[in-house]
């Protein structure tokens, strides 16, 4: 037949359950502020990009091996961003610091402000059963304290405006985190930048050298076939019934120096690396005679 507990070890054991009650609380505050603190200083770090700290950090081989070893497969080297690195480290120091700082807190007068309808009740049965008191009125005394104790709550150890603050600065870092990550916002080492617009720089810098993306000027000789070019001079724009070379001395259009065909000699082919580069190049020089 189990042995049945006497009202002093119940009482013994709600008070165990109170400072439980406590522990729990203070788990709550810490997780809380810690979190909070982790993601404002990352997205600080983030945002202003600090020359001195390096973008990235390797993962050692020790956990990148452990968790390789829990996961069953390979993951090879692992970076982590520098500003998520430190501020999970001051995140985990601030939440450690504050858990121990309100464990040690008596959490039975926490719970008697809570709930002072058994304050006074309960602090002289806590008493009393330190004291190992088991008389009668001791005893009435703790049944008196495990009736109420039914009627109260650990809710109310929940400082709400306490709460709100790092529940505020939880919720804006995250969401600042995402945007910051969107539009990849830095206010460091190099002025403001946004890559998330996918934008391409408009500022011009000027035309390069022909040189550097031609290459270098060759000396070509003249070819040796022979091969007549009609200029039509019916109009702009029209190319059509092409006329012989004649016909543009003919016109009127000739200068003092004759127009004469030949045909154009080229250098060994050669492949064109960067097409496009040249093409900007073009655009730039006919910009530059549009304004002219």
């Amino acid at each position: 037949m189990p042995e049945t507990k006497s009202d002093s070890q119940r009482v013994r054991e709600a008070i165990e359950e109170v400072r439980r009650e406590g522990y729990k609380l203070a788990a709550v505050y810490a997780v809380i502020d810690a979190a909070a603190v982790a993601l404002v200083v990352n997205l600080l770090l983030t945002v202003l990009a600090l020359d001195a700290l390096p973008a990235e950090v390797s993962v050692p081989g020790v956990l990148v091996g452990l968790a390789e070893r829990v996961a069953g497969r390979q993951f090879g080297p692992v970076r982590i961003a520098t500003s998520t690195v430190i501020g999970a480290g001051l995140g985990l120091v601030v939440g450690v610091g504050e858990f121990v700082y309100r464990a040690r807190r008596p959490a039975v007068e926490l719970f008697e402000r809570a709930n002072p309808e058994v304050r006074e009740a309960l602090r002289t049965a806590r008493d009393a059963v330190e004291d190992g008191a088991e008389s009668a009125m001791a005893v009435r005394l703790y049944r008196d304290v495990l009736t109420r104790l039914k009627q109260t709550s650990s809710v109310g150890l929940l400082d709400g405006k306490r709460l709100a603050i790092p529940m505020v600065l939880l919720l804006l870092a995250s969401v600042l985190t995402v945007q910051v990550a969107v539009v990849d916002l830095q206010l460091g080492g190099g002025g403001v930048t946004g890559g998330g617009g996918g934008g391409v720089d408009d500022e011009f810098g000027g035309l390069q050298d022909g040189s550097e993306v031609l290459g270098d000027p060759e000396d070509v000789s003249a070819g040796d076939t022979e091969q007549n070019v009609s200029v039509g001079s019916s109009g702009a724009g029209s190319n059509e019934g092409g006329e012989s070379p004649a016909s543009y001395d003919d016109g009127g259009f000739a200068g003092d120096r004759a127009v004469e065909s030949q045909q154009a000699g080229f250098a060994p082919d050669e492949e064109i690396e960067d097409a496009d580069l040249i093409r900007e190049y073009n655009l730039a020089i006919r910009e530059e005679d549009d304004e002219e």
